[in-house]
């Protein structure tokens, strides 16, 4: 049998299965990633690199939540280094975001901010095709102060 992503569809799942990951310390670097129901090549690509330069990698399903969810999912997210592959049933609870990007709509902006707060990733990796996410993660970055470290990778990257 091959192995599998963690998948869980709450921010609760989330946070409890972060606290909870097996040999967790405080030197463990987390990374977060995105894609679509069906990963696209630059989604693979930004997976395999930043699961090369953290400890542990989450990933979050925040485009075509609507359209179900790809055969093998979480096997092939772990072949590319996946460990948590969060795929919200829905937005929890009451927060609102507004990062300036129309494109990832309120729900979308508003996963992303919940992602990057429970993970507190070292390090966001974003497929350069990936524009509205980009602008996104760059608002997000200058808001809160630089949390993380974001890397845009492309297919000459």
């Amino acid at each position: 049998m091959a192995e599998v992503a963690v998948v869980v569809t709450s921010r609760q799942q989330l946070a409890a299965r972060l606290a909870n990951w097996p040999d967790v310390d405080a030197d463990q670097s987390w990374g977060l990633v995105f894609c679509g129901g069906v990963p696209t090549a630059s989604e693979l690509m930004a997976m395999r690199e930043a699961s090369r330069l953290v400890d542990r990698l989450v990933c979050l399903r925040i485009f075509d939540r609507e359209r179900p969810v790809a055969p093998q999912f979480d096997e092939v997210l772990r072949s590319a280094g996946v460990d948590i592959v969060w795929v919200p049933a829905e937005v929890d609870g009451p927060a609102r975001v507004d990062l300036g990007v129309a494109e990832l709509g309120e729900e979308g902006a508003t996963l992303l901010a919940q992602a990057v707060m429970h993970v507190m990733p070292l390090l966001v990796v974003v497929p350069r095709s990936g524009l509205s996410l980009v602008r996104a993660c760059r608002n997000m970055q200058a808001s809160f102060g630089d949390v993380f470290s974001l890397r845009i990778v492309g297919e000459n990257t």
